[in-house]
């Protein structure tokens, strides 16, 4: 029997919020728990996917998928930790060749996913009905929110549209977290979107620094609360159990496996 895979989608009100570069660690995350991991940009204009997993200038894109008749298994590459990546592509040129009214996304989330366990989707900021309503039905939403207000507006309008198609919401990450007086609180917006809370990510510049060398957090900051975070938040939606780590000497990598059984002690 052909196991299916899981679809799990991180979408935003608004952009910067940090929603790519979370899907991405949350997708690193997952494979140290042992899940094969496709992950996927479905933003064709603004799209960084690609340059945060440090995948760079890749042959072949989704862009020519749509534009020049490639196929899906012309662009998909694997990258550290086993995980695999679908490329968007960030050239204005093949854009010119595509009609986004008339892309068949479920054809292209159908043939991504066949690659893997868990098909990670990373939904452009906002709503965008021609991604949105091509999404499976067994489609799972995490929204990612900061805690200004306008951001937490916008992720309640999101909540509304996935409600309205029906689609499950898992509930939202509060991401980049920092305690101030003048900014809402997790229980604050818990109470506004009217959705769990799946974990809280504080602020670490060591996520920004992940960023500018390709890499996930877990591996430049390994015992650091933010990827202690981020691991908690990938063992609840996978319902395993975790339990943080303390720094030391030892390759995390490995520690992390160990801990979760994939590795023997």
């Amino acid at each position: 029997m052909v196991k299916m895979a899981r679809f799990i989608a991180f979408a935003s009100g608004k952009g910067g919020v940090g929603r790519t570069s979370l899907t991405f660690n949350v997708g690193v995350a997952m494979s140290i728990f042992g899940e094969k991991i496709v992950l996927m940009d479905f933003d064709l204009i603004m799209a960084n996917l690609d340059v945060i997993t440090g995948l760079l200038n890749p042959d072949v894109t989704l862009h020519d998928v749509l534009a020049r008749d490639k196929s899906i298994q012309e662009c998909v590459y694997e990258i550290e930790h086993d995980i695999l990546v679908i490329p968007t592509g960030i050239h204005f040129e093949t854009l010119k060749n595509i009609n986004p009214n008339y892309i068949s996304w479920n054809k292209i989330i159908k043939e991504g996913s066949s690659f893997g366990d868990i098909f990670l989707m990373d939904l452009p900021a906002g709503i965008n009905p021609n991604i949105s309503e091509g999404l499976p039905a067994t489609t799972e939403v995490v929204i990612i929110t900061n805690s200004t207000m306008p951001s937490v507006i916008d992720a309640l309008k999101t909540r509304i549209l996935f409600d309205e198609l029906d689609i499950n919401v898992l509930g939202f990450v509060l991401n980049m977290w920092h305690d101030d007086k003048f900014l809402l609180s997790p229980t604050e917006i818990e109470s506004i979107l009217e959705i769990p809370i799946f974990g809280v990510v504080p602020y670490d510049r060591a996520m920004d620094r992940s960023v500018a060398m390709g890499k996930s957090v877990l591996e430049l900051n390994p015992s650091s609360p933010i990827s202690n975070a981020i691991m908690q938040i990938a063992a609840d939606i996978l319902g395993r159990e975790y339990e943080p780590i303390e720094p030391d000497k030892g390759n995390i990598i490995e520690r992390l496996k160990k801990f979760v059984g994939l590795l023997p002690e």
